[in-house]
């Protein structure tokens, strides 16, 4: 891979995640002043934002979301709603948010409350896209009341999602698992009395037998709610139902489904004719993958791995120069890749296609074997939602202080328990961050957030303007599930239906589609077929 043409320093690293992390806000597609005093720092600032995507304009723009001075003045009072004082409103007007100032020196100056329920209304505010469509679906709606049940990761914009489908007329029910749940959030909807909350209000420890049991009591009861409708995270709620429950499928008419791993089973028992209802692959939108899996997850995967390194190691020193195996190529992958390179790291991409290998060559990253890219790692990031991606072999070919972390995630997508079995021992280093050790060893590679997907385990997950738009493809699909009957099998948005949402988006982030005349021919053309280069 070419060398960045300048190294991004730690107090740049650390700025831009902190302004990432104040508000849960995406960088790329964000605009950007910056207005700091030294012109090196200046300089290694602006080319990070630019690598990532951002819109750089002049400090005092009116329109800046995140602006970097030598020093932010100290934090403003917040107009967010507190729990204490309104604990059953969490919701907010929606429009622009307000500027988070990030100081190079570490200090910073945000607007949200910390409560859950400031964080809540913060998500909701920023949501204007999820509120045009949700304002579509309650006229869709009408006097009717459909039952939804939602199964997504909890955190404030899952929550501000469901209070939208509330307000657009819908009876609501929200799933989620322990370890995908902030539990002060949790309890903040609870406490509104509009939506049903099956997920933990309370700490719970991951991963263990009353967790597990939790889990399992809070799905079936989701079930047993009667959802009509249904949105779901990785189709487990939806495989759980043909397989053990089958009963929901009186009530279940319809689902859609967030994700990759969650859309591959689908597909297997659509073709095995298992599939009993008509379920819409949000995952396929353009409007989701394109941004969610791609600029979200890369973000917040990236940023996330960062804080909890940065915690845990006195002697870190940033990303910039660390040697990082991404293994997939996909929209995930692809995210990864650029965020850490954003930051300096360099990077080799493990790609068992070799049409996306060779793409990420021509993205200027290295493409190798396993057994090439693994043992020269400093960090390894799992991107593909396949079990055992990373299996005991591959862990034996890290060195000790390898870095691994997951980049969305499916249950054992890194091989921890066949570690386990094997006789390794992982041993608490830090909030997160476990050394996994082989038997007889005295040190390991480092597992960030006990495998799981390290944006949403450790951090807010993916950031409010791009949870707007995969939220708003969500609601577009409510909205076909409603008004078009469809036969068992995986379904697929309209190409209308995703312009239907990026418009919503590009009007709320300030931008406009070209004008171009609307395509009367079959195949899309300009001219007729007879028209053509080589007329006799």
């Amino acid at each position: 891979m070419t060398e960045p043409q300048e190294t991004i320093g730690l107090a740049v690293e650390r700025a831009l995640r902190a302004a990432a992390r104040a508000g849960n806000r995406m960088l790329a597609g964000g605009i950007a002043g910056v207005a700091l005093s030294e012109p090196g720092e200046r300089s290694r600032l602006r080319t990070a934002l630019e690598r990532m995507g951002a819109r750089i304009v002049d400090a005092e723009d009116p329109g800046v979301e995140f602006a970097f001075v030598d020093r932010a003045e100290p934090a403003r009072a917040t107009a967010q709603p507190d729990p204490h004082t309104a604990p059953a409103s969490v919701t907010a007007p929606v429009g622009a948010l307000p500027a988070v100032r990030v100081g190079l020196d570490g200090s910073l100056d945000s607007p949200r409350g910390a409560s859950a329920a400031a964080r809540i209304a913060w998500a909701a505010q920023g949501m204007p896209a999820t509120a045009e469509l949700a304002g579509a679906l309650r006229e869709a709606t009408g006097a009717g009341a459909p039952r939804i049940a939602v199964s997504l990761v909890l955190e404030p914009k899952t929550a501000a999602f469901t209070l939208a489908l509330a307000e657009a007329g819908c009876e609501v029910a929200l799933f989620s698992a322990v370890s995908e749940t902030d539990p002060e959030v949790a309890a903040a909807l609870a406490a509104t009395g509009r939506v049903a909350v099956f997920a933990p209000t309370a700490p719970l420890a991951e991963g263990s037998a009353v967790g597990v049991g939790v889990d399992a009591a809070h799905a079936a009861a989701v079930l047993d709610w009667g959802p009509e409708l249904l949105i779901d995270d990785g189709s487990h709620l939806i495989r759980l139902a043909h397989s053990e429950r089958p009963g929901a499928l009186t009530a279940l008419r319809a689902a859609a489904e967030e994700t990759t791993s969650g859309v591959r089973p689908l597909r297997e028992m659509a073709a095995t004719g298992e599939l009993r209802i008509p379920v819409i692959a949000v995952n396929d939108a353009r409007t989701k993958t394109g941004f969610d899996n791609l600029i979200g997850t890369g973000q917040s995967c990236v940023f996330a791995l960062a804080d909890l390194w940065d915690a845990a190691d006195p002697a870190y020193e940033g990303l910039a120069g660390t040697r990082w195996a991404v293994l997939g190529y996909g929209p995930v992958g692809q995210g990864v890749a650029r965020f850490a390179a954003a930051l300096g790291a360099r990077i080799t991409v493990v790609e068992p296609d070799p049409v996306r290998a060779l793409a990420a060559l021509h993205d200027g990253f290295d493409a190798q074997p396993a057994a090439v890219a693994l043992p020269a790692a400093d960090v390894v990031m799992s991107a593909t939602g396949v079990w055992h991606t990373l299996d005991a072999a591959g862990f034996a070919l890290l060195r000790p202080g390898t870095v691994v972390a997951v980049a969305g995630g499916i249950d054992d997508e890194l091989a921890l328990d066949s570690l386990a079995a094997a006789g390794w021992r992982a041993e608490p280093r830090s909030a997160r961050v476990a050394e996994w050790l082989a038997p007889g060893a005295d040190s390991g590679p480092l597992v960030l957030a006990e495998g799981g997907g390290v944006n949403y385990s450790a951090g807010e997950g993916n950031p409010i303007e791009v949870m707007d738009l995969s939220f708003a493809t969500q609601l577009a699909a409510l909205l076909r599930l409603l008004e078009t009957p469809l036969a068992p099998g995986v379904h697929a948005l309209s190409a209308e239906e995703e312009a239907r949402v990026a418009r919503a988006a590009l009007r709320a982030r300030g931008g406009a589609p070209g004008d171009t005349a609307p395509a009367t021919r079959a195949g899309g053309a300009a001219q007729p077929w007879t028209v053509h280069r080589y007329r006799a």
